[in-house]
């Protein structure tokens, strides 16, 4: 049994200089965490995420502040859990689900419910002398050996995340399991990176970076962006495709208008089908590991055909398709529509119910790819919460940038608790 002796929160920024929440758990033996939350592109986010808190205050940092997310964990919801005994994470997530009452989080915010599910957790975990990946796994009943994902590296941002002149949101290398351990895995990643600054400088691009850490540079189409990813993995000695693979977020509802798709490749509007054409084309060219978002997350017919079509070489992955959402993820599961799935404990609100969409997804046979936002804090909960439940990939942004980097790094100190617990 635990009771919760303080739980407090505050406003601190995120890596957009934009208000979000940090909250403290500390329990009456002593142990506490600290967590705190990021966010997705502001303008809009997912259609079907949880709804995130703000002040709406325009005399406030333009109305994104976060003192009423705040004001609900310091009174209403510190008022219900403290002094309360409990088991688990389960036992507080739910309290605090029924607590707010809604099915998206809308009264109390997600943002102020994951603050504080995330640092219980950890205080959780600390209580138990238990790493927090351990502690996650065994509420995840993941049994099987830990191990790090495979590192998705968001190198090029466009979209919402660059300058505006690239269509697709993100451009990925993803390094093969040949390279090695993941140590060996982010310094390819790095090396790439620095590569690829030098092509953009040779080619008199500009090299300024994105949200995520990639290079948002000033390139004509989304293929240029391709090739630059190709030319700077061959000049590391490495093949294409081979030792080191390509993947796209193509965050398709940014450039879908009146049910046309609109891409600066081609001359004019293209209906779904002639789209899912185009997506051929690439994949016949640059042979992509990953493909997120490729489609409207309302083109069902659209996601169901590009499965049936590529499914059983690129993986195609929901992320705004789906929303970490439980149903939208059952029933594309029965049609269908896709084979793997982006978590975001964020899109759901509750670290439990966030393993709960991905143990749907898992056991159909989905791969996972755990995600991090585009807005983001230097908390390290997400490294820890993809390694707990298993994920095959984890997408945290460029190696570079300081809040992207410490996931990173601290995958480094997992992979080194790993291999010492198994000698």
């Amino acid at each position: 049994m635990a009771k919760l002796k303080n739980l407090y929160a505050r406003e601190i920024l995120d890596s957009r200089a934009t208000p979000t929440i940090e909250t403290v758990a500390v329990l009456e033996s002593g142990h506490y965490g600290v967590s705190s939350v990021p966010s997705g592109a502001l303008s809009p986010t997912g259609t079907y995420e949880s709804i995130e808190l703000r002040d709406n205050d325009p005399n406030r940092y333009f109305g994104k502040g976060v003192l009423k997310a705040v004001g609900y964990v310091n009174q209403e919801i510190s008022a219900r859990l403290l002094g309360q005994e409990f088991t688990s994470l389960s036992q507080i997530d739910t309290w605090l689900t029924e607590l707010d009452g809604t099915p998206n989080k809308s009264r109390l915010g997600a943002n102020s419910i994951l603050s504080v599910s995330m640092a219980s957790a950890k205080a959780l975990a600390s209580a138990v002398n238990t790493p927090l990946y351990r502690y996650l796994a065994a509420i995840a009943s993941n049994t099987s050996p830990l191990f790090i994902p495979t590192p998705v590296f968001n190198m090029i941002n466009g979209g919402r995340h660059g300058a505006g002149n690239l269509d697709f949101q993100e451009f990925h290398i993803i390094p093969n399991k040949s390279i090695g351990s993941f140590a060996s895995q982010l310094q390819i990643g790095a090396e790439i990176y620095h590569t690829i600054k030098n092509l953009l400088s040779r080619r008199g691009a500009i090299h300024s970076v994105g949200d995520e850490g990639g290079f948002a540079p000033n390139l004509f189409t989304n293929l240029d962006a391709l090739e630059i990813l190709s030319q700077s993995i061959i000049e590391c000695h490495k093949k294409p495709t081979v030792d080191v693979e390509l993947g796209l977020d193509i965050a398709a509802n940014s450039f879908f208008q009146d049910g046309k798709y609109i891409i600066k490749d081609r001359s004019s509007p293209m209906e779904s089908a002639e789209f899912i054409d185009y997506l051929h084309d690439l994949n016949n060219q640059y042979h992509l590991k990953l493909l997120e978002d490729p489609l409207h997350e309302d083109d069902w017919k659209g996601w169901i055909q590009l499965t049936q079509d590529l499914g059983s070489t690129t993986t195609i992955v929901g992320d705004d398709f789906l929303a970490t959402h439980k149903d939208k993820v059952t029933k594309a599961i029965s049609e269908k529509a896709c084979t793997a799935a982006i978590i975001k404990p964020n899109q759901v609100g509750t670290v439990t119910e966030t393993i709960a969409v991905a143990k749907t997804a898992r056991d159909a046979g989905w791969k996972i790819n755990v995600s991090h936002r585009s807005g983001e804090t230097n908390d390290t909960f997400i490294a820890d919460f993809a390694v707990g439940i298993g994920a095959d990939y984890a997408k945290f942004g460029a190696p570079a940038r300081g809040e992207r980097v410490a996931k990173y790094n601290h995958f480094l100190t997992i992979e080194a608790e790993l291999a010492q617990n198994r000698s």
